[in-house]
């Protein structure tokens, strides 16, 4: 084996034990942010740029962070291209109960899909990221590369949307 097929394999080996456990994670984000029929080919496309750009991190333990900033510009990259707004599945848990149960949090769960389909892609990527993968206003500040008042204000002002839309559509 020449010494470059070495380096490549010693670094394509690295690149799975570290990226392996977050990819997951990943998929997650990408099915929050652009919904489930895209988040495949949003996460392909990331992993796809991690692994170009991987020999150049210096900082191991922002790992998670740059993976999630990669997901959340490709998922941006890929709504701006698309110009039409994904259908987002939340993450909800069924209740236990009856078939009325479930009828109602399908329809709430419509409810808040429509009206997260509205959102800017910042906003729909802040929420994602706090809300669906439960990172911390740090955490998102990080993977998005802004400040922490950045995250908190698109945090607010994506919640405040949802509820405009939520409460206008209520008095129809």
């Amino acid at each position: 084996m020449a010494p470059h097929e070495a380096d490549a394999a010693s670094v394509a080996a690295t690149f799975e034990v570290l990226v392996r456990p977050w990819m997951d994670e990943m998929y997650r984000a990408a099915a929050a942010m652009v919904g489930e029929a895209d988040a495949r080919d949003v996460t392909q496309e990331a992993l796809l740029d991690a692994w170009r750009g991987f020999t150049r991190i210096r900082d191991p333990e922002r790992l998670r962070a740059w993976l999630h900033a990669i997901v959340a510009n490709r998922a941006r990259k890929h709504l701006r291209a698309r110009r039409s707004r994904p259908r987002v599945v939340p993450i909800l848990d069924w209740p236990e109960g009856t078939v009325d149960d479930r009828s109602t949090v399908l329809a709430e769960r419509d409810r808040l899909d429509r009206a997260f389909e509205l959102l800017p892609a910042d906003l729909r990527i802040a929420l994602a990221l706090h809300y669906a993968l439960d990172l911390s206003v740090p955490q998102v500040a990080a993977a998005l590369s802004v400040p922490d008042g950045t995250v908190k204000s698109r945090i607010h002002a994506g919640v405040e949307r949802l509820r405009a839309v939520l409460v206008a559509e209520d008095k129809l």
